[in-house]
């Protein structure tokens, strides 16, 4: 593997027989500034997924191919191993929007002092861009209670993870969202930067169909860790959640008892018992 040297950046890849593999590593071969360290992380891939890594074995800085306890536990293996002091998951079929990426990366945050960088991600489904994924300049708790931010287009200091731990395992879908929440509540200053970062594959485990289901009520579970009833209440009647969310999110009424009120956020169903008068 390519010679190890001590980083500002380090690329994380995470695979498990990825059919699109070869697109994430050459644009992360191509990056025009290569000013990073890349580190994959494998779950024991089939012999046509490794012929692929095989490839471009002069570049990969740190590799690792072995059975895994899911992402979250092979996106773990790689925070230990990076040595970046900002860490990116640019995961296998997803890849950087263009050859640029590092170059401006770098250039918009000389200088500052963020905990966090987000950029913007186009989604895309066989090649074809789906849809722009553009974020507020101001991230709030109320904010994540209807929406979130693209993994792929962030650049987190590796402190973050030392200082509030790792990325919880228990959750196969929603650990990084829960991530956000809990460095926001923390004070993270976390800044917006004005580029495309990357290319978000709609093939993903997040978005299959068959994981909806338990995307959903992981959501529902971290939902009711960070927010209170009230604060959900406060937030759907306040009428202002605009971000780029096209229609109103929000249902709420009654149960046939009238002993709750029923909040739909996004498909999940919160039940908050009424208060007797």
């Amino acid at each position: 593997m390519g010679e190890v040297t001590e980083k500002k950046l380090s690329i994380i890849t995470i695979c498990y027989n990825e059919p699109n593999l070869e697109k994430t590593c050459e644009s992360i071969v191509r990056q025009t500034c290569q000013d990073f360290e890349w580190v994959v992380i494998d779950g024991g891939s089939n012999q046509a997924t490794l012929d692929v890594f095989e490839k471009y074995k002069n570049r990969i800085d740190k590799f690792v191919s072995e059975k895994d306890d899911g992402i979250y536990n092979a996106c773990n293996k790689g925070i230990r191993l990076a040595s970046g002091e900002y860490l990116i998951f640019m995961n296998a079929g997803d890849y950087f929007y263009d050859k640029d990426v590092i170059k401006l990366y770098y250039c918009f945050t000389e200088g500052n002092v963020a905990d966090v960088y987000y950029g913007t991600c186009r989604t895309c489904m066989n090649d074809k861009s789906i849809n722009v994924l553009n974020y507020p300049s101001v991230l709030t708790k109320e904010y994540f209670l209807v929406a979130n931010i693209c993994t792929q287009g962030v650049f987190i200091s590796k402190k973050l993870f030392e200082n509030f731990g790792m990325y919880n395992e228990n959750y196969k879908i929603v650990s990084d969202y829960e991530k956000w929440l809990q460095f926001l509540l923390a004070g993270v200053v976390f800044q917006r930067l004005p580029i495309i970062v990357a290319n978000y594959g709609l093939n993903g485990v997040s978005t299959n169909e068959k994981t909806r289901k338990l995307s959903l009520s992981e959501r529902y579970d971290v939902i009711c860790k960070y927010f209170t009833p009230e604060e959900i209440m406060a937030v759907e009647k306040s009428r202002k959640i605009r971000y780029y969310l096209k229609t109103r999110i929000f249902s709420v009424k009654d149960s046939v008892t009238s002993t709750y009120r029923i909040i739909t956020i996004l498909g999940i169903h919160i039940r908050i018992k009424r208060k007797r008068i």
